[in-house]
């Protein structure tokens, strides 16, 4: 922004000499010329000055200065940050950034190994309470919670029973367990509680085991991958210290699990 110069008007009139004598208008003459070239340069140089001022006074504007230097501060402390955002974490942080994904990873893969044990067992013909672990009973105003807050799995004769400890969650625990469907097993109401036969496995039921073992491997390996993506991000993204850890974990997990199907279902086979 141009700053605005006031123009005086400059008087430039020259002294009025009285009317003397010859001789002292001359002297006359020298006071008016002296002063005069001073009077027509001064004003000169006001205007001269004022010209270079509209010109240039956008140039010199103090305002615009300060905006600059004020960029010049933030870019500063933009600066800051990066530097500090490029120090990423410590030591201990990726450590335990570490740490905490290899046991969300462990816990998937001893899921998937506890499903697919209980699989081969099923099509031996041998059950255990454990096999309904994964039974999840939706209750009005509270939501899923696990079979056993709300019952207890015995085996007796060939035959899982599920006491219900509360009569109006009966229904829910067996609409529960239907909708496991777990291969052979079919729940029947058995006065105040549930009854499970279980006969031995025909061949279409250990078909239905076996492909089970593949499905609960791939379910452990999605939950296994976003434990790999969260952690990952923690560390700051592919290419930080600690990703080739995490990858290193991920990758041998998820070799465990295919070796898990295979020797699963060549047990199924022997039975």
């Amino acid at each position: 922004m141009s700053l605005r110069y006031t123009l005086t008007r400059a008087v430039a009139s020259a002294s009025v000499a009285p009317r003397v004598a010859a001789r002292p208008l001359a002297r006359a003459a020298v006071a008016v010329s002296a002063p005069g070239p001073r009077t027509f340069s001064s004003t000169s140089l006001l205007l001269k000055k004022a010209a270079k001022g509209g010109k240039g006074g956008g140039k010199n504007d103090r305002p615009e200065k300060a905006e600059k230097g004020g960029k010049g501060k933030g870019k500063g402390k933009g600066k800051d940050a990066e530097a500090e955002a490029d120090e990423g974490l410590s030591a201990e942080e990726r450590d335990a950034v570490i740490a905490k994904t290899k046991e969300r990873v462990t816990k998937s893969t001893e899921w998937a190994k506890g499903i697919v044990f209980e699989g081969v067992e099923r099509g031996r013909g041998r059950v255990s309470p454990a096999v309904l672990d994964t039974v999840k009973v939706t209750l009005p105003n509270q939501g899923g919670v696990n079979l056993n807050q709300v019952a207890s799995v015995t085996m007796r004769n060939n035959a899982l029973y599920v006491d219900v400890w509360e009569p109006s969650a009966l229904k829910h625990v067996e609409s529960a367990i239907n909708k496991a469907n777990l291969p052979g097993l079919s729940p029947l109401r058995d006065g105040t509680g549930i009854k499970i036969p279980v006969p031995k496995p025909s061949g279409e039921v250990r078909t239905q085991i076996a492909k089970s073992f593949g499905e609960t491997a791939e379910a452990a390996k999605t939950q296994i991958r976003v434990a790999r993506t969260d952690g990952l991000k923690a560390l700051g993204g592919r290419g930080e210290e600690g990703t080739d850890d995490i990858q290193e974990i991920v990758d041998k997990a998820t070799a465990e699990l295919d070796k898990l199907v295979v020797t699963a279902k060549k047990e199924l086979e022997k039975a």
